[in-house]
Parts: structure tokens; C-alpha cells; sequence
């Protein structure tokens, strides 16, 4: 059976299949809807055709495994991994309504605090993928999802792990998944060693999101030909041209500089690690609040406090970044709160007359002493 005949069939007894939501070369992914507790699902179908290659399978696998492994509420879920009852192999993840990154681009340029609230989630997403071991690979604005939560309209959900590399386990089987002298990925977000089926690592999903902010900045992204190879040779040899001078009045010498160095050829001469990135672009996001006198939540994104990603920061707080060299571990403090010794004035009045009845009790304890001493003493000549 294909998985065309899919649409209102059911899966896991309580879910039916509504919709056809898009088709790909291995599968097709459907809507499915719960009625009873109301929720929405998506489900990732193999082609029959596609399930009889051990490695698609293989690979398929691996993307569900991934993605189970991360909780972060930027990637989206996996719930479900299994077979149909026609022996087809599907995935159920998390539903998001909304657009991809690549549909919003096609709308026009974002404004760069928007930006930069869309690469910071990116980074945070990928800090967790990181720290398992697991490198993208494969990131673009199409595999960038854009959705409205709790009042953000650029709340990121990271999709398609297919091909991400797990750096710290698989052994032979990632050695056959991903063949030497293969390069997987789309060519115009590939970093130079991708390009050159070298040995990766985390830099070169931090290379990738310096071309996918190269483009949400200046509306192209850094090296365009009419084949693949031209591209990716470009990626190896080339110097992008400075997006100062591609869009000289929206790209600020601090945002070049975080380009530059994002995008630089070398894996070493990059940031080191997604929150390094993540932590310059806050430094350009605290001149944009205090350039614009915004109020330090206008980069406030919903559940970055979660991540422990968010700090609000006092827009007259001056946070300069040098766009001649970026630190490669920028250390940015929260704001301490003022101390001060003046207290308020009522807080002195109650202090004072406390003081004061101490005082006054501490004399008439004194004063009945010496009375009860004088007492005494004139007993003690009597006798």
C-alpha cells in the first residue's frame, strides 16, 4: 500500500489521518487529529519503495533516535517510532503551525532584533544537540519552523535531523551512513569542510547559521552559482563580499564583525561553540535596545527562561562589543541590583523611635540598680 492511501485511516486506535501535509523523495508526512483530547500530530510515512533500503531505514531511525534524545523546546518532538499494520515504518512527532524561515524570507527582510531573537533560539536549540553529540548538518531557513507562542510570532522549532551526525556513538554503522568522500546537505549553508567531506564538528552548524544570518541581514546569501560544485567551491576558496557593503544601512560594523567571524573558513577562527555565538549577538541586541531606548523584554522570547537563555539588561547599560575582534567566550554579567544606604524615610522614623525606647529602657533598668545599691548600703550602716 502507498502511503497516498493514508489520508483517514487510523493509527495508535484514537488518531485519525486528515490531511497530506507534503511529499519527498523517501516518504510523506500527514496531519493526524486525537478528537477526543483534541490534539494534532504529525506523521513521517516512508515510501514502500523507500522501506526496502536497508540504509534509508537506517537512517530513518537514526533521525527518530536524534530527535528523542532532545528536549529542548526549540527541536521539535518525536513521540512515536514503529510500523504500520502494512509494514510501513513511520514516525509521529509534534504538529507546529506555522512557516518556515525560508516562506518569511520570501516576504522580505526581518528587522535585525528579529534576527537575532530567530539565531539566539537557533543556538540555543543547537547548544543541547551539541553537548549530546550531535552535529545538524543540515540547517537552512527551510528547516528553521517560525510559530506564534504565548505572543511571539518568531517562536523557532528546529526540524529535520535527518541527516545529523551522532560525533559520539554509532561507530561502524555511522561510518557506513555517512560514507567518506559523500557531502550531505544543501550546498549554499555548507561550511568549507562540509563542502570537502571532511571530518566535522560542532563549528560547522555555527558556520551554517552565519550564512542563514548573512541572508535574513543583507537578502542573499554569501555565494550563489549555477551549479552545486561552483558553490561549494566558492564556500572553500572565497571571501564573501562584507555584508556592510551588501546592505550598508542595516548591517552595523558590530553585526560584520559577528559575521565574519561566524562564517570564518577556518573551524578554529569561528566561535567555538554555539553559545559563544549566542553570547555575541547578545552584545549586538543590548546596542540595539539602548540605540532604540526599548525596553529591555523587547528581547524577551517565551521559554527561553527555561534555557536559562534570557536576561533582561537596563537599556542605559552600556554593552559594546568591538567589531575589530569578537571574544571567542564574551563574558556578559546579569545586572546587579542598586544598593543603596539611604533608606526610605519612613523606614528611618520606625528605626529611630525603636532606638529610642531602648535607650529610655536601659536608664530606668539603670535607675532601679542604683536605687536597689543605695538601699543596700544604707541597711548595712543601720546594722
Amino acid at each position: 500500500m502507498s502511503t497516498g492511501d493514508f489520508v483517514g485511516q487510523r493509527l495508535f486506535g484514537e488518531y485519525q489521518i486528515t490531511t497530506k501535509l507534503g511529499e519527498g523523495g523517501m516518504g510523506s508526512v500527514y496531519l493526524a487529529r486525537n478528537e477526543t483530547i483534541q490534539q494534532e500530530i504529525a506523521i513521517k510515512i516512508l515510501h514502500g519503495r523507500a522501506a526496502e533500503s536497508a540504509e534509508i531505514v537506517e537512517r530513518f531511525k537514526r533521525e527518530a533516535r536524534v530527535i528523542s534524545m532532545l528536549t529542548h523546546p526549540n527541536i521539535v518532538r518525536v513521540f512515536i517510532f514503529g510500523r504500520t499494520d502494512q509494514n510501513l515504518i513511520y514516525m509521529a512527532m509534534e504538529f507546529v503551525k506555522g512557516r518556515s524561515l525560508r516562506e518569511q524570507l520570501q516576504q522580505g527582510l526581518v528587522d535585525e532584533l528579529t534576527a537575532i531573537k530567530i539565531i539566539k533560539q537557533c543556538c540555543s536549540a543547537l547548544a543541547e544537540a551539541h553537548d549530546l553529540g550531535i552535529i545538524h548538518r543540515d540547517l537552512k531557513p527551510d528547516n528553521i519552523l517560525l510559530c506564534e507562542f504565548r505572543g511571539e510570532p518568531s517562536f523557532v522549532k528546529v526540524l529535520d535531523f535527518g541527516i545529523a551526525k551522532i560525533t559520539e556513538a554509532d561507530g561502524e554503522q555511522q561510518q557506513q551512513l555517512t560514507q567518506a568522500g559523500i557531502v550531505y546537505g544543501t550546498p549554499e549553508y555548507l561550511s568549507p569542510e562540509q563542502a570537502q567531506a571532511q571530518e566535522l564538528d560542532r563549528r560547522t552548524d555555527i558556520y551554517s547559521l552565519g550564512v542563514i544570518l548573512y541572508e535574513m541581514m543583507t537578502g542573499r546569501v554569501p555565494f550563489a552559482a549555477q551549479s552545486a560544485v561552483q558553490v561549494l567551491t566558492m564556500h572553500v576558496f572565497n571571501e564573501p563580499e562584507p555584508a556592510e557593503q551588501v546592505a550598508p544601512q542595516r548591517v552595523s560594523p558590530t553585526m560584520g564583525a559577528i559575521l565574519r567571524k561566524a562564517m570564518a573558513k577556518k573551524p578554529e577562527d569561528r566561535f567555538k561553540n554555539a553559545m559563544d555565538l549566542f553570547r555575541a549577538l547578545e552584545a549586538r541586541e543590548r546596542e540595539i535596545l539602548n540605540e532604540r531606548h526599548l525596553d529591555p523584554n523587547a528581547s524577551y522570547v517565551p521559554g527561553s527562561e527555561l534555557t536559562g537563555m534570557f536576561q533582561a539588561v537596563p537599556t542605559g547599560e552600556q554593552m559594546a562589543l568591538n567589531p575589530a575582534q569578537i571574544p571567542a567566550q564574551p563574558q556578559f554579567q546579569a545586572p546587579q541590583p542598586t544598593m543603596t544606604t539611604d533608606r526610605p524615610a519612613l523606614e528611618r522614623q520606625s528605626g529611630g523611635d525603636t532606638q529610642r525606647k531602648l535607650i529610655i529602657g536601659l536608664i530606668g533598668v539603670l535607675i532601679l540598680v542604683l536605687i536597689f545599691l543605695i538601699v543596700v548600703a544604707v541597711m548595712m550602716n543601720q546594722s
